[in-house]
């Protein structure tokens, strides 16, 4: 569910490391190790560099596909250094010995950990390294499928996807991806939750298969769907077909869902077959209208960045960057420290403040405007009632804009949505279940939703509830204040810590 609110914009500390670090001069160079994995091993490859201003950077080559130039950065302390492989969502710890030609420490990744030696190599070594690990066969294998789905009106008009499957011959555990509304990323990109998601679980024996969008890819011949239950038919025909598939393991196959998508696992998780297993990421735990009235712009098009809500926030970043400057000049003039402090407060409680009665005005206008969608049956008239007040909430909005936005709100997907009850089928799920959420999630918002969702659930003994400090709807840590104020736009990808949370919970799961 792509719902964006008003978030209020908090400082946000950088830790500096205090100690003298190694030397970077220690680190240049190659390093080479045998990983020990289940069922084998992975050959891994690090070259450590230096940037003209001399701070370390490195390159990640590994045996395990998508793993064969993955960037990474470099922290080093007195004692030890990290390598953090951001994009792949995996890192080494790790101290020097043998004289610095040896590094000796932790490999982490997504629902697996490991001892890894990496020893300093010549660079004809390397060179022959770089050589076994590009031939070397990748670690899983992916094909297109086609679904035949209970809730199409023909056999012959399914589903499209991509399955992806561990190397090996199997039986494999499975889970069907379930994304969130109007996701626009294809079901094989590189990109998004999901898909790294998808990567990272094949990697580690899983097989994965997530199915394009009706309406999109490989399903286009199938109708958008206009209800949930269409949307969960269509999850329930995605786990029949891996459990009749060769090489999966019936009793092992799962679902996990983002946003709607986890709603939509939540509610196939009530139904028989169940699914062995269920992930549910940034779930909804209120109704439908009460969680669209809450985003800050149904002037927004499905999955289009809230320019208001990024507005306000670089505004209130910049902001608060003035008021620290202010502080800083106060102090240097010789002001008392804690006049200063209480400044800066004072500002952060304004803006604060001020960003609450923004969300509530906004709220109460955008919930009457849903109601008045909920109430009108007649949707030539409902449109026409809301493009007027679209165009009073929003006076930029040009008519045409307005009236292409009332058409949307008034289709036959957000009437049924308007209606819909995360918990009517709460109870009836047994099966194991993480509910996972960021507590920086400004579009699901953990304390209206979490809290409700776990009452409903309350039967299942079953259930894992994990937080994750930071993180917002999409598993990102949001941007920094100082980014913000910069007008930095571009969010980093999926944090590791929430690759790992599910990695590792799905992995307790299938073994």
């Amino acid at each position: 569910m792509k719902f964006i609110y008003l978030s209020v914009i908090s400082a946000l500390s950088l830790a500096t490391i205090q100690a003298a670090p190694i030397g970077t001069g220690q680190m240049l160079g190659q390093w080479a190790g045998t990983l020990p994995v289940p069922g084998g091993s992975r050959q891994v490859f690090i070259s450590v560099s230096a940037l003209a201003d001399g701070t370390p950077t490195a390159m990640l080559r590994m045996d395990a596909g998508r793993l064969q130039n993955s960037p990474m950065r470099v922290v080093n302390t007195a004692d030890s250094v990290v390598f953090f492989a951001d994009k792949a969502g995996c890192r080494f710890a790790g101290r020097p010995v043998a004289d610095g030609q040896r590094l000796r420490g932790q490999w982490q990744q997504p629902g697996f950990r490991a001892m890894l030696v990496l020893d300093r190599v010549t660079a004809e070594k390397a060179a022959d390294k770089t050589a076994e690990i590009s031939e070397a066969p990748a670690s899983y294998r992916t094909e297109e499928v086609h679904v035949s789905s209970t809730s199409s009106p023909s056999p012959e008009i399914g589903l499209g996807g991509t399955l992806r499957l561990p190397a090996g011959t199997g039986p494999f555990p499975a889970v069907v991806l379930l994304p969130d509304v109007n996701t626009p990323e294809p079901s094989t990109g590189d990109y998004g939750l999901l898909n790294a998601l998808a990567d990272y679980l094949t990697r580690q024996g899983v097989a994965v298969l997530r199915l394009d969008d009706r309406g999109t890819g490989r399903s286009v011949g199938v109708p958008a769907a206009t209800a949930g239950p269409q949307l969960v038919a269509d999850a329930q025909s995605a786990m029949a077909y891996l459990r009749a598939k060769s090489g999966i393991d019936p009793l092992r196959v799962g679902l996990l869902g983002h946003g709607e998508g986890a709603n939509v696992a939540l509610l196939a998780g009530a139904q028989a077959p169940a699914p062995a297993f269920l992930v549910a990421l940034g779930a909804a735990g209120v109704n439908g209208q009460e969680l669209l009235a809450r985003q800050t712009s149904l002037v927004n098009q499905p999955g289009e960045p809230d320019t208001a809500q990024l507005a306000w926030a670089t505004q209130a970043a910049q902001a608060m960057a003035v008021a620290r400057r202010e502080a800083k000049k106060q102090l240097a003039a010789g002001a008392n420290p804690a006049q200063t402090q209480l400044h800066i407060a004072q500002e952060q409680l304004r803006l604060t403040t001020e960003a609450r009665k923004r969300n509530d005005a906004l709220y109460k206008r955008q919930y009457a405007l849903l109601e008045i969608i909920r109430q009108t049956a007649d949707n030539a008239q409902a449109q026409a009632i809301v493009a007027n007040m679209l165009k009073q909430i929003y006076p930029a909005l040009s008519s045409a804009a307005a009236q292409t936005r009332a058409s949307q709100l008034t289709s036959p997907w957000y009437r049924s949505f308007l209606t819909f009850n995360p918990q009517a089928e709460l109870g009836k799920v047994a099966c194991p279940t993480l509910l996972l959420h960021g507590t920086a999630d400004t579009q699901v918002q953990l304390a209206a939703n979490l809290p409700v969702l776990e009452k409903g659930l309350k039967a299942n003994k079953r259930v894992n509830v994990q937080k994750l400090d930071g993180l917002n709807h999409e598993f990102q840590a949001p941007l920094s204040e100082q980014a913000l104020a910069a007008g930095t736009t571009v969010r980093p990808t999926a944090a590791p810590d929430a690759l790992e949370a599910v990695g590792e919970w799905v992995m307790q799961q299938v073994k």
